[in-house]
């Protein structure tokens, strides 16, 4: 095998290298979308419950001071909720965009290096035409053993 033969193949390993963990990068950015929609979903549960509550406790006459603290205390710790809940998701789409950058990061090497191969490829196609023409043009210009003996 020539040189540029065994360039070529050692850059398809880099290419092969590099398909893979632009695979595995994508899939772990795809966990990471699904993570942040579970986040925004219980978010909007959370935010549908605090609504519900709200409503409900607007429908109710004559509480006593006892309930009433304990509705105000529940919504306390309903709004602490959502503020964890809100972190999380920030959390999440931070996360989430870390590894969208890093996942298109590995794309955009793993497209540069098929593009290097393909160069490399074409690079030794045409120089093993240019080595068949040399040794075509090279050949005696004798009489052609296809014809016969005859000259024409």
């Amino acid at each position: 095998m020539t040189a540029d033969g065994k360039r070529s193949d050692k850059i398809a390993k880099l290419v092969s290298i590099a398909a893979s963990e632009e695979r595995r990068s994508g899939a772990l950015t795809g966990r990471y979308r699904r993570v942040l929609e579970e986040q925004e979903s219980r978010l909007g549960e959370l935010n549908a419950y605090r609504r519900n509550y709200a409503e409900m406790s607007q429908s109710v006459q004559d509480i006593d001071a006892a309930r009433w603290k304990d509705y105000q205390g529940f919504i306390s710790r309903l709004d602490e909720a959502l503020k964890a809940q809100k972190q999380l998701v920030t959390d999440s789409a931070m996360n989430l965009e870390k590894h969208r950058r890093v996942w298109l990061d590995k794309r955009r090497r793993l497209k540069s290096l098929q593009r290097v191969l393909e160069t490399c490829r074409d690079d030794e196609i045409r120089d093993a035409d240019k080595k068949e023409q040399r040794l075509l043009d090279d050949l005696p210009a004798g009489p052609n053993p296809f014809r016969g003996n005859d000259g024409g």
